[in-house]
């Protein structure tokens, strides 16, 4: 009678541990993916931080770079002017900072509206 209760006891043990090592490696996988991400959010301002838009010289255009201190990053940036008749001035700003995570491409974008009506490419076609 005890050896059965030992024996059961063990593969109630195993189960119990095999669910506690699952459930850490998912709180690992998680904890991994919220760093990548707030990683990601603070190289978005570091990228408009060291690479400003004027709102002079505001146009539309796509532009791109990498992080020389961290491997793995890229970042684009793509600026569209909105509604050239109606609304002249008014532009949609999109950066993305991309990485690579366990073999998938992962990314973290950030889409903002710049309204400046005294750029030269609003000037220049009024």
């Amino acid at each position: 009678m005890t050896l059965v209760e030992v024996l059961l006891a063990i593969v109630i043990l195993s189960v119990g541990v095999t669910s506690m090592m699952i459930a850490m490696s998912q709180c690992l996988s998680v904890v991994r993916t919220a760093r990548n991400r707030e990683v990601a959010r603070g190289l978005i301002r570091r990228v408009d931080i060291e690479n400003p838009i004027e709102k002079v010289d505001l146009d539309e255009l796509s532009e791109s770079g990498d992080f020389n201190d961290l491997k793995g990053y890229v970042w684009f940036r793509d600026i569209i002017m909105v509604d050239e008749e109606e609304r002249p001035g008014l532009f949609e700003v999109t950066t993305r900072v991309q990485w690579s995570e366990r073999g998938r491409d992962a990314f973290e974008e950030i889409t903002l509206f710049k309204y400046a009506p005294d750029a030269e490419s609003v000037s220049r076609e009024i």
